[in-house]
Formats: structure tokens, sequence, C-alpha cells
């Protein structure tokens, strides 16, 4: 990924590990090694834009093609939900916004939507 505009940082972390913070801003190279979790965070007072490039392999995705990337981890994927984060994610993210004067706004509705939606609850219906 290729910052564009913006500020922030991406957290970047094997499974099993804690996260590493690395900080960004105009002309970055943010590259996450192969099969590690990462997420990107503008924590700046303006837009962030990138350019991402990505390639990915067969064996990443599930039987009908669909990167695991894009699937829960609830239902066999690799992305972790935004109700499944580490409570030291939005710390994080609001502790950046704040050096900047900004305050997050996270959704705590739309999180406890995804609660509801568990792989057993969808077994059930």
């Amino acid at each position: 990924m290729i910052i564009l505009s913006g500020e922030g940082y991406s957290l970047m972390w094997p499974e099993g590990e804690e996260p590493q913070v690395y900080p960004w801003e105009v002309g970055t190279l943010i590259v996450p090694p192969n099969m590690w979790f990462h997420q990107h965070f503008n924590s700046g007072t303006t837009p962030a834009r990138y350019l991402a490039l990505k390639h990915e392999v067969v064996s990443i995705r599930n039987a009908q093609g669909v990167p695991k990337a894009w699937i829960s981890r609830r239902v066999g994927g690799d992305q972790i939900d935004y109700a499944d984060e580490a409570p030291f994610v939005r710390k994080k993210f609001a502790d950046e916004l704040a050096k900047h004067g900004a305050k997050a706004v996270f959704l705590g509705r739309w999180v406890s939507g995804l609660r509801i939606a568990t792989p057993s609850c969808l077994k059930a219906r």
C-alpha cells in the first residue's frame, strides 16, 4: 500500500503474536507480510488516500473462490469482525485521534447486531 495523502498508522501481526504499530505519512510504502493480520488507521486531520496492490493465490480462497480475507473468522474466513477486535485497537485509535483534536465515533449499535449473528444463531434459523 502506497500512502498518497493523510497520516496514520497500521497494525500488523502474525496470528498468536501482539500487533506492532507502523506509522505512515505521504510517500510511505506499507507491505504486510503474507498471512499477517493488518489494519490501517487514518488518525490525521485530512482524508487518507492510498493505492493498495494485492496478489492472492487460490490457496487462500474458499471453495467458491472468495478470498478468505473477506470472510469472517466466525464462519471460517480470516477477517476479524469489528465486534471481535481486541479492546486496545479502538483505544489506540481514540488516543491517536485525540492527539489531532478529533474524537472517535464507534459503531456500537452495528457491533451489537454482529454479536447476534454468530454461526450458531445462523444455523438455528
